[in-house]
């Protein structure tokens, strides 16, 4: 589901005789000018981390070490398919998403900066065609990009996403529902997915399981079947307590949560493998969850579809 809190990138650009990125991350409150010399010799090195890490010899979150490199690797994948223009760019990228919850927040940030270096280069890029370099992009972020963000930030509205398949754009409804922000994971969505690859990758019955149970939600969703639709979602979020991604305090919380008001709760995103955190909790109710949340210290938000994908305008 792509939900509305958005993500903002301004691209502008100047002639100039050398070419010059100027990045200002307004969440990080960081700005930092990087010739084209330094560019690309910072994402050569990029470049070389992440050979690394698919080699095993480096871990995943090594591979971008600072905010700026997701920009970078991003400016150096697009200018291997599509020059950039050696001008004097303005970069800035700001964003309503909280960073590091699991909402897809490095993904906003690629599939909003391919849109406009695609823009300003006066190309014209499909879906299918931005899906698969936004993928590339993030595998330096996360190790294996499973294509699901970026897929749900260039559709927009609700989908059914399986990959290697045509994307499925499924029926809006009425919902009621929460994000709850339990706070920063320890571990980043990378660590995750690697951790559970050591230990599950083989286990085709769990795997078969949560396939099983995406099936339930789609169909109790389509059906407008709330109770159905619950217990697929509790489901979901017991699996992944099997799979380790859950810490025991956001258990407990999810536990009180569904009980105190006939809620049904999952971590969405990779959870965590450390620590006391695991990012944001979706909570279907009909009843506020600012009680419990106070209790335990946590920010939430009405959840709200966002039904456009992508937008990209000219100043």
């Amino acid at each position: 589901m792509a939900i509305d809190l958005k993500t903002h990138c301004y691209l502008s650009q100047q002639p100039a005789e050398s070419g010059r990125f100027t990045i200002q991350l307004q969440d990080f409150d960081l700005e930092k000018s990087f010739s084209f010399a330094d560019w690309q010799q910072q994402s050569q090195q990029i470049e070389k981390r992440f050979q690394q890490f698919q080699q095993t010899q480096l871990a995943i979150d090594a591979v971008l070490t600072s905010p700026f490199d997701l920009i970078l690797i991003t400016l150096w994948l697009f200018n291997q398919q599509h020059p950039i223009q050696t001008e004097k760019w303005q970069i800035k990228i700001g964003s309503e998403v909280p960073i590091g919850r699991g909402l897809g927040s490095s993904a906003a940030v690629i599939v909003g900066l391919l849109a406009g270096l695609f823009k300003s280069h006066q190309l014209i890029a499909s879906k299918e065609s931005l899906l698969d370099l936004a993928k590339k992009i993030e595998s330096y972020q996360h190790g294996a990009s499973s294509g699901l963000d970026p897929a749900t930030l260039i559709q927009g509205g609700l989908l059914k996403y399986q990959m290697d398949q045509p994307l499925q754009t499924l029926s809006t409804q009425p919902l009621s529902g929460w994000l709850i922000d339990t706070g920063a994971p320890l571990s980043h969505t990378g660590e995750c997915v690697q951790a559970v690859k050591q230990h599950h990758q083989y286990n085709s019955e769990l795997w078969r399981e949560f396939k099983n149970t995406s099936f339930e939600i789609e169909q109790a969703w389509s059906n407008k079947n709330s109770v159905e639709l619950k217990q697929a979602i509790q489901h979901n979020q017991n699996l992944l307590c099997q799979i380790g991604v859950v810490p025991k305090k956001v258990q407990a919380f999810i536990q009180q949560l569904d009980s105190a008001l006939n809620a049904a709760s999952k971590v969405c995103g990779a959870g965590s493998v450390l620590g006391d955190n695991a990012g944001m909790v979706l909570c279907l109710s009909e009843h506020s969850p600012v009680e419990l949340c106070q209790q335990y210290g946590y920010d939430f938000w009405p959840l709200k579809l966002q039904p456009q994908g992508v937008q990209c305008e000219l100043a």
